[in-house]
């Protein structure tokens, strides 16, 4: 009895693992291997997720997140997101933030997202240990000529994206997305 519980129990994984296998379509590989060759893309996010801070987590309690969020993970579907991305510069770049400053911004600005539009420095594409995209570039805010941001974006080859930005100014934060065009 014990063996023929064994036999299934080893098939079972055995088809398990194998359904595992990625499985992408033709469009998607091909504008995969744009991204690359320095093709433009634009990046439609979904979801944020800013380092968990005490101040965040008393957020939480107080109900300033919309059904579906927590202080570590935010839906941001409703919210115009915008990240165009062109080989040697962004577009246009406009993400909300969530979490905390490390350095005071300026009183009274509207503009408290991430919002980058310039050329890119240090630019520099990689692949993962999986094969996806690594593309990793520093880029100035858009509105403050002090702050200045790391970004570090990875592309999978389904076309969804993980985009970590790290500020000088602010703590730490992380959006997935998926390429739209």
């Amino acid at each position: 009895m014990s063996k023929v519980f064994l036999g299934v129990l080893i098939a079972l994984i055995s088809l398990g693992c194998a359904s595992t296998k990625e499985n992408y379509t033709a469009v998607e590989l091909k504008k995969f291997n744009e991204i690359v060759e320095g093709k433009p893309f634009s990046i439609d996010s979904k979801k944020a997720f800013p380092r968990n801070t005490a101040a965040l987590n008393s957020l939480s309690t107080n109900i300033f997140f919309a059904n579906g969020s927590s202080s570590n993970m935010i839906d941001i579907t409703g919210h115009s997101t915008i990240f165009e991305f062109n080989k040697d510069s962004i577009t246009k770049a406009s993400l909300p933030y969530y979490g905390e400053r490390q350095f005071s911004g300026p009183y009274n600005s509207n503009n408290i997202g991430i919002e980058f539009h310039s050329k890119i420095t240090n630019y520099k594409v990689s692949k993962t240990k999986r094969n996806h995209h690594k593309i990793k570039f520093s880029v100035r805010d858009k509105n403050s000529s002090t702050e200045s941001y790391d970004v570090t974006l990875i592309v999978y080859k389904n076309l969804k994206t993980q985009m970590n930005i790290y500020s000088s100014h602010r703590f730490p934060i992380q959006y997935s997305g998926e390429i739209v065009n």
